[in-house]
């Protein structure tokens, strides 16, 4: 089935076209319709780079709430918590959308195959925890973008321009100097302390941590051909929490079930409902643009421990931030 409309937009129309198609395997009588709308031209570029920013957004929101809810777990109990969560509101945008209808063959399990790569990329994440000092851990984790962007180039053939470099380049560098600040799981380990020698192993976990994890950030948008956002998203939530489950079952302790646990398990679920915005905008942008994007959150999360916990706006927090949010807008220049 196919619709089209045009829709103004002030002195610019925009034509849309609605096309929906019924799920592989849906019998004609109960089928959800799945839909997907698709923007021709620059439209496509914006409500794209849209979604991703508001991604950004509820991904800084659920950084800064992290930090408190998360102290006095461990990293592999936190873990479970926001994996639960992101699954519990995956589930929830999934039935919304298509009903019971739940997608199968070689594009379910490629789904299955990179929340599994993505799940176990973030227990190497919960090791390192234990081996280096947080700020080291939150600042190298970044660098899995660079794998993501190479991938990006090499294997999908995105191409590259002076600007993108540029966009690419600030972003990367704003990220990492933001990262020095412990912002990401808000998990402070006794293990995890710089009275610690660093050891082989430490960079050896991070390593693995940076490698496995760019690669499920660069198969999600292959993985998108055979399955649309809320499917990708649902599939990769299943996978993912079924990792963390099972790396708690084995590293231990046992999550006590209070209200903070609850207040986890909500993080977890705003991040499971920006995720569905970022495989939307992920489809209609280059994994390397949307991978650098999507990593501006931290200038949410900054600026709200800023404006809310009146901590200190430095000129070097300050600095990164510009420096951030310069990246971000020649990348969308560079698409647009």
């Amino acid at each position: 089935m196919r619709a089209s409309w045009d829709v103004d937009r002030g002195s610019e129309p925009c034509h849309i076209v609605v096309v929906c198609r019924r799920s592989p395997g849906a019998t004609r009588r109960h089928s959800p319709l799945r839909a997907s709308v698709c923007f021709t031209g620059q439209p496509e570029v914006i409500v794209s780079l849209a979604c991703v920013a508001l991604y950004a957004v509820l991904v800084g929101v659920a950084s800064f709430i992290e930090v408190p809810v998360g102290r006095g777990f461990g990293a592999f109990q936190l873990n479970v918590l926001i994996r639960v969560g992101g699954l519990v509101a995956a589930a929830a945008v999934l039935v919304a959308v298509h009903g019971l209808a739940f997608p199968g063959g070689s594009s379910a399990l490629a789904g299955l195959g990179v929340g599994v790569l993505t799940g176990v990329g973030s227990i190497f994440y919960c090791f390192s925890l234990k081996y280096m000092p947080v700020s080291l851990v939150v600042t190298f984790s970044n660098l899995y973008l660079v794998i993501t962007i190479v991938l990006g180039v090499i294997v999908l053939g995105e191409p590259i321009t002076a600007l993108k470099v540029a966009g690419l380049t600030g972003t990367l560098a704003g990220v990492l100097m933001l990262a020095r600040a412990p912002v990401r799981y808000g998990v402070h380990s006794k293990a995890s302390s710089a009275e610690q020698p660093l050891r082989l192993r430490a960079f050896v976990t991070m390593a693995a941590y940076v490698v496995i994890v760019g690669v499920g950030a660069f198969l999600e948008k292959p993985a998108l051909k055979g399955l649309d956002a809320t499917e990708l998203n649902g599939l990769m939530a299943i996978a993912m929490t079924a990792v963390a489950v099972v790396a708690l079952a084995v590293h231990g302790p046992r999550i006590r079930i209070t209200e903070r646990s609850l207040q986890g398990v909500g993080v977890g679920a705003l991040i499971g409902v920006a995720s569905v915005l970022y495989f939307l905008g992920l489809r209609g942008l280059p994994v390397s643009v949307a991978a650098a994007f999507a990593n501006s959150s931290m200038v949410v999360t900054v600026m709200l421990s800023v404006v809310v916990l009146h901590q200190p706006l430095t000129r070097v927090r300050g600095a990164a931030m510009l420096v951030t949010l310069l990246g971000v807008t020649l990348l969308a220049l560079s698409v647009g």
